[in-house]
């Protein structure tokens, strides 16, 4: 097959470092930094996470731009992205299988109230805390798309009740599936455990502000998983401050690394990990990229290609 040169476009993260050693299995695609390409004019390709705003501009004939993660809205919001340049995001089943996993730690360990056990045991207590059971403990998961599905069948097989937020109305199976502002109240109203995984639109943007919050049980938890831009972060240390909801993990932010001073640094009440919720192995992303890129070439739809009206 003839080389296809793919360049990485990225201010944040080096992608190539990140995924490069994944493509090996693809000799035919050569992946570059904007610095070595030979004809900017010959590009057709690129791999882009949170590019700089004239980082398409050299491309002309780009037909495909591949995301770096599993969020496009950074590249949705990029002004030289073109409305004839096709967008796909990194949809890898691995990927959300981690966020479940991760996500699950955090729910069985509130339900279980395991930070009370690490507290007692510090202070030499033989005490239980806490015997609610999964069936007794509902779960409200914001977002039911590709990466909440994998939690889904976790908390349903462990006998949690769980309630999903969609866009629109949808079969769920075992689970509950609530939509508009009616749905997004019940879940902040009922749920002993938030967990955001939604993506980040013009219609979710700020969707994890006071109203929500003013909502919530005053023993539950907040999972924020989705995009930094779903949080008011004001509203939230507000809102913590008067123990509705009772905790908060955080692993996103709007601005990352998190600034130095920040109050969620110190905060009693956020348990902060710096955006590791999942990751994507170079192999499975390299395999998709190529996959996505072959497709384009034959002219067929790539997998995970984004609807930008939709925003996702």
């Amino acid at each position: 097959m003839d080389r296809i040169d793919l360049v990485c476009l990225c201010e944040q993260y080096d992608l190539k470092q990140m995924y490069g050693a994944g493509f090996a299995a693809y000799p035919w695609i050569r992946l570059l930094f904007p610095d070595e390409v030979p004809d900017p004019e010959a590009i057709r390709h690129a791999l882009a996470f949170r590019p700089a705003r004239d980082a398409f501009d050299a491309y002309p004939n780009l037909r495909l731009v591949c995301g770096g993660g599993a969020g496009v809205d950074a590249l949705l919001a990029h002004p030289g992205l073109r409305p004839d340049i096709a967008l796909t995001r990194l949809v890898n089943p691995e990927q959300a299988r981690m966020m479940a996993a991760f996500a699950l730690w955090y729910v069985t360990g509130w339900q279980r109230r395991m930070w009370d056990y690490a507290l007692q045991q510090k202070a030499g207590l033989w005490r239980t805390v806490n015997l609610t059971t999964p069936a007794e403990f509902p779960v409200g998961l914001l977002g039911f798309g590709t990466m909440a599905q994998p939690l889904t069948r976790a908390l349903t097989a462990l006998g949690y009740p769980v309630t999903a937020y969609a866009s629109a109305p949808r079969a769920g199976g075992p689970v509950r599936v609530v939509t508009g502002p009616g749905g997004l109240d019940e879940i902040a109203r009922t749920s002993q455990a938030v967990v955001n995984l939604l993506p980040l639109t013009a219609a979710t943007r700020g969707i994890l502000a006071a109203g929500f919050f003013g909502q919530m049980r005053d023993d539950a938890i907040l999972v924020q998983l989705g995009r930094g831009g779903h949080l008011v972060e004001d509203d939230l240390l507000a809102a913590l401050d008067r123990g509705r909801p009772a905790m908060a993990a955080l692993d996103v932010m709007e601005t990352e690394p998190l600034p130095p001073g920040h109050r969620f640094w110190h905060h009693p009440r956020i348990m902060l990990t710096p955006h590791v919720g999942s990751e994507s192995d170079a192999v499975t992303a390299a395999r998709i990229i190529a996959e996505n890129i072959l497709a384009c070439e034959r002219g067929e739809r790539p997998a995970g290609l984004v609807d930008r009206a939709r925003g996702y």
